[in-house]
């Protein structure tokens, strides 16, 4: 982590976003207005919210009403805000300290909910996060498999409505979320033999989940299913997460103690719904709470300055994608910036993206190349190619005579 200022932090955040493919909110504002045929484009942030959540009706509003879906999708976004009012900010940073969120907009794949976790878990892990960190993660799958569920749950807790406590029977007539988010005892015992919100998913939700946990397993990354994590019912559907580190412990800060949860987030693929349009626009968010380590953006924030990308990834097959997490993390590791589009599936799209943008060359990775831990390295200019190991990519594409 950098430590030459107190705007380190936040530097190292926003570094490893932009390689990524996220851009900044005034950038995105910007892409609106330029995209606008109408009046300017304005989002009314709250000055307070809620692990960054109060932020995304404004962002999602701005994005209908502005033409966002005519973006190259999915539109990817960190943005940040204050912390919440009843934080100590002695603790948190001071009155400037801020969180930080990162939003994909507008894609279906379970490759998002997986990409923004390895981001989180990356910049934890630079942010001196290391040791017992882990993700808790659960599915309430789409607005069909939440009605079951309510059903189910509910009919349970009525069979035995003299064994519930009475702020339970209270919480189950107005949300059942708040009945699985009570952590009393005795609630918590009573709740072991209850209907789980995964064992109600439709199959297009179970595909969807299944898909996100083999992501987490082919990275190595340890994850537990908490059945009571759930947020608000009204707000998010199908994967919930949050990041939790066991010991609070920070290797840059040995002698702080840090809140337990370090980031959080979910889908909001319905979210749009409810702020009154019609169609949906599948979504998925993540923020980074740092457990209390606090976060200083600049007061005057440079205009990014983005060192054009001379290599496109190119993926084929789920195997192929989840290998290619690893390809970027290599690559990130080694300074070269490059595009990536793991959102989509179809190669020819791919492809015409990289012709279009005239990268001068692919890294591509198949089945094959996921099997064998390697990659095709394809000049674009010549289109001559060579087939290259993962790990000596950086090397590959660093020598004189290639990138």
């Amino acid at each position: 982590m950098p430590k030459d200022s107190k705007y380190g932090t936040f530097n190292t955040l926003v570094d490893i976003a932009r390689y990524y493919g996220f851009s900044s909110l005034r950038n995105f504002l910007s892409s609106l207005k330029g995209n606008s045929r109408h009046r300017k484009p304005h989002i009314s942030l709250p000055k307070e919210g809620l692990a960054g959540e109060a932020n995304r009706p404004g962002l999602m509003k701005a994005y209908l009403d502005y033409g966002g879906e005519a973006l190259p999708q999915p539109v990817m976004i960190y943005h940040t805000e204050p912390l919440r009012k009843y934080m100590p900010r002695s603790e948190y940073g001071g009155k400037e300290a801020v969180l930080f969120a990162l939003e994909i907009i507008g894609t279906e794949k379970s490759i998002a909910e997986a990409l923004l976790l390895k981001m989180a878990l990356t910049m934890l892990h630079e942010l001196g996060f290391t040791d017992n960190i882990s993700v808790e993660i659960n599915s309430l799958g789409d607005r069909e498999s939440i009605a079951r569920f309510s059903r189910e749950f509910t009919n349970y807790y009525r069979r035995r409505a003299e064994e519930v406590p009475a702020h339970c029977r209270n919480n189950l007539k107005k949300d059942i979320f708040k009945v699985l988010q009570c952590a009393e005892d005795k609630c918590m015992l009573f709740k072991e033999k209850a209907p789980k919100p995964v064992s109600a998913l439709t199959e297009p939700s179970r595909e969807h989940f299944a898909e996100v946990l083999e992501y987490l397993e082919s990275m190595n990354m340890t994850y537990t299913m908490n059945h009571c994590l759930v947020g608000g019912k009204d707000y998010y559907t199908k994967t919930i997460f949050e990041i939790k580190s066991e010991n609070g412990v920070n290797e840059f800060f040995p002698r702080k103690k840090f809140d337990a949860t370090l980031a959080r987030g979910g889908r909001f693929d319905d979210l749009v719904k409810i702020l009154g349009h019609r169609k949906e626009v599948p979504s998925v968010g993540i923020t980074l709470t740092l457990g209390g380590l606090g976060i200083i953006p600049p007061k005057r924030q440079a205009a990014e300055k983005i060192k054009k990308p001379k290599v496109y990834l190119v993926h084929l097959g789920f195997d192929a994608k989840l290998k290619s997490l690893s390809a970027i993390e290599i690559l990130r590791k080694a300074k070269i910036p490059i595009y990536q589009a793991l959102s989509k599936d179809r190669f020819s799209a791919q492809i015409a993206v990289a012709e279009r943008i005239g990268v001068p060359f692919m890294v591509i990775i198949g089945q094959k190349e996921a099997y064998d831990g390697t990659a095709i390295v394809r000049n674009m200019i010549n289109r001559s190619q060579e087939t290259v190991p993962l790990k000596d990519l950086p090397h590959y594409l660093k020598s004189p005579e290639k990138v």
